[in-house]
């Protein structure tokens, strides 16, 4: 017995000391990596340093480029393809930059090297790199590659180099979810005409879940990068079997037109940038589709068709029995082309759901004075409560009162007294006088609106005419105020 308590005791010690040799030795480990990084850290700085002015002189152009070129080539040191990267990609270049950067990252091989990488071709660091580089551990271990070739799809996104895309299209099929990710969004910067119909098809296998786990929202998101033109690849799309498939390219092809359009007021889709077989599909097929999402989303497009039958088509649009759709029919309607149908667009205002009418409302209002005319006249002559309601709110909303009041003082009444009347019934008044307190230099609008409305029943109108009464500093003024409040008619008549 005590021969085994004693063996026990000595095998204790002896895991003892093997234990606290193996601390030892990763404090060991941990101090040298330390030490190793920090002395490659301050030689990155140092290169840095010395050749960041160079890449920047280089790309704004006030250095030569190829004696920039023949600096940076003189860099030697076994971390050097780092350290370029570091000098060419520590900034996210400006456009007028990229054509620069991406020929200097050609001529120091960066793109070669990141190119080999994606397909897998990653050498394998020393233990000395591995304690040293912060790739060089990624390098060695087999299981961390993944995250060398996602930076390296990364990088030729970020120069948009255009003959990279073969290799970004075939690691959309990688079985890493991180690498086909990166891919995506490269392809989406580099926008490669060739890389769009792959783009398309990963779409319908994202959506009808037999793809890779590239989420719909990630491809949608790189598909609207690219230029219109491109769109022409959806055209067996829309008319594809899946309504979920059909509903996701007539939704790219809608955010590639607004884009656009946003940044040309006279955009049209005449034949250079949609083909007619897109355009009647557009009016023949997807405007009546059985999807509603479908045909909402068609709307913004067929808007900006050169075709006569677009007004048609986007007025039966303005009648479907979807709501949302009936909203995207009128949002659309809210072009200058459009404007000759400002009466029928009209027929919107008394829509039975609130968002069509408020809609319309804006749509008729982008039609400027015009529009304002239909729209004052349809609440003038309209029984709809709620439509009266939803064009009474959104005149407050959109800082229309002043216009109204101003061009009542203009007119010397009229319609806009009228309306402006109905306001004050609807006890829509609080609005109205903030205009009129503000305007206090504008005697003329304040007499007026005293004129027509001094002897009002609303509760703020007549506290507001107390108050003028009691402290205006212009007599002619307060002297209407006072009239209106004894119940007497400015002119005089009791």
């Amino acid at each position: 017995m005590p021969f085994l308590i004693e063996n026990a005791t000595l095998v204790i010690f002896a895991l003892f000391v093997l234990a606290l040799l193996g601390n030892i030795f990763l404090i060991g480990i941990v101090f040298l990596r330390r030490h190793r990084r920090g002395k490659f850290f301050r030689r990155i700085d140092a290169m840095r340093a010395r050749y960041g002015p160079v890449v920047v002189g280089l790309l704004s152009g006030s250095i030569a480029y190829a004696q920039g070129l023949q600096e940076l080539r003189e860099i030697c040191c076994p971390d050097r393809m780092f350290i370029l990267e570091q000098l060419c990609l520590g900034k996210k270049p400006l456009p007028a930059e990229e054509p620069i950067l991406r020929r200097l990252c050609e001529d120091l091989g960066l793109v070669k090297v990141w190119q080999q990488r994606l397909m897998g071709q990653i050498d394998q660091a020393s233990l000395r790199e591995a304690l040293m580089n912060p790739q060089g551990l990624l390098r060695r271990v087999k299981l961390l590659h993944f995250l060398i070739r996602s930076k390296s799809a990364e990088n030729l996104g970020l120069i948009r180099h255009e003959a990279s895309w073969p290799l970004l299209v075939k690691a959309l099929e990688d079985p890493n979810p991180d690498l086909q990710v990166v891919a995506v969004r490269a392809l989406a910067a580099i926008q490669h005409p060739g890389s769009f119909p792959a783009l398309v098809e990963q779409l319908h296998k994202a959506v009808v879940g037999a793809g890779p786990v590239l989420s719909v929202r990630t491809i949608k998101s790189a598909l609207v990068n690219f230029p219109l033109q491109c769109a022409q690849e959806l055209q067996l799309t829309l008319l594809h079997a899946n309504p979920r498939i059909r509903f996701f390219a007539t939704d790219i092809i809608r955010e590639m037109v607004e884009r656009e359009a946003e940044a040309n007021p006279d955009f049209c889709l005449d034949s250079k940038r949609m083909n007619d077989s897109m355009a009647e599909t557009f009016l023949t097929r997807l405007s009546r589709d059985t999807n509603p999402d479908v045909r909402a989303r068609a709307a913004p497009v067929i808007a900006y068709l050169p075709d006569r039958r677009a007004a048609t088509t986007l007025f039966a649009l303005l009648e479907d029995p979807a709501w949302f759709v009936r909203l995207y029919a009128a949002r659309s309607l809210a072009k200058p082309r459009f404007f000759s149908y400002a009466a029928r667009i009209s027929r919107a205002l008394t829509d039975a759901d609130w968002r069509v009418r408020e809609t319309a409302v804006r749509t008729l209002r982008t039609f400027g004075p015009a529009g304002l005319d239909v729209l004052t006249e349809h609440f003038l002559l309209t029984e709809d409560r709620y439509s009266r309601e939803q064009i009474a709110d959104e005149f407050q909303r959109a800082g229309l009162v002043p216009d109204l009041l101003a061009r009542c003082v203009q007119n010397g009444g009229g319609r806009d007294a009228e309306l402006l009347r109905h306001l004050a019934e609807m006890g829509k008044t609080s609005y109205m006088i903030a205009v009129v307190e503000n305007g206090k230099g504008n005697g003329d609008l304040r007499k007026k609106f005293l004129q027509q409305f001094g002897r009002c029943p609303d509760p703020q109108i007549h506290q507001w005419v107390k108050k003028v009464a009691a402290g205006e500093p212009d007599l002619s003024v307060r002297a209407l105020a006072q009239k209106a409040l004894d119940g007497v008619q400015p002119g005089g008549e009791r």
